[in-house]
């Protein structure tokens, strides 16, 4: 079977087959993506405001420059790979969500899972981590059950969030370690 079937196929079953009822849920998970993603990063700004924690207020910087590579690289990719969206490829695919522009990649997953990639390497408790990925995962299902995204554009998404998630945290560690190395702990100040 040609992977464009395949991922046609996939699609048009979660399009057709979603649970009773739950097109407001998931247009509703689907919606605050955004929203979720700012809270959080905001939520880890006043904890660090509250505890007046240089160490919390560099885990806000990182996820705050997430943030912002995430709209960059979804809108410069969609700019230059250009995908007809599902619905408007396919008339038997029902659109039930907002989506334009681009398919590639899902934007929602590519948010969704930079800032649960992000957060789960910087709060590594199951009790911040779970949720995180959880949501994430109902944010990428969302995306294809309510026909605004392949699964391909959904996969792409979620390995372009994971990437810049992890890249943007390692380079923060190998800069400050960097620094540190500089600088001995006798003539730095705190």
């Amino acid at each position: 079977m040609h992977f464009a079937t395949l991922d046609f196929a996939l699609l048009y079953w979660l399009n057709h087959n979603f649970i009773p009822h739950s097109v407001p849920v998931l247009q509703l998970v689907s919606y605050t993506t955004t929203f979720i993603s700012i809270a959080m990063v905001l939520i880890v700004l006043i904890i660090s405001i509250v505890k007046r924690s240089k160490s919390i207020r560099k885990q806000f910087y990182i996820l705050a420059l997430v943030l912002i590579l995430v709209a960059l690289v979804s809108q410069g990719l969609k700019q230059i790979i250009f995908r007809e969206r599902p619905f408007s490829a396919h008339p038997s695919i029902e659109k039930l969500s907002q989506g334009g522009g681009s398919s590639f990649p899902s934007g929602h997953s590519l948010e969704a899972f930079a800032i649960a990639t992000s957060l789960s390497l910087l709060f590594k408790k199951k009790k911040i981590v779970i949720p995180l990925f959880i949501w994430a995962m109902l944010v990428a299902y969302s995306r294809m059950a309510l026909g605004v995204h392949y699964p391909s554009d959904v996969v792409g998404g979620i390995i372009i969030g994971i990437l810049i998630g992890w890249s943007v945290q390692w380079a923060f560690n190998r800069f400050n370690s960097k620094g540190a190395n500089r600088c001995p702990t006798s003539t730095c100040n705190p």
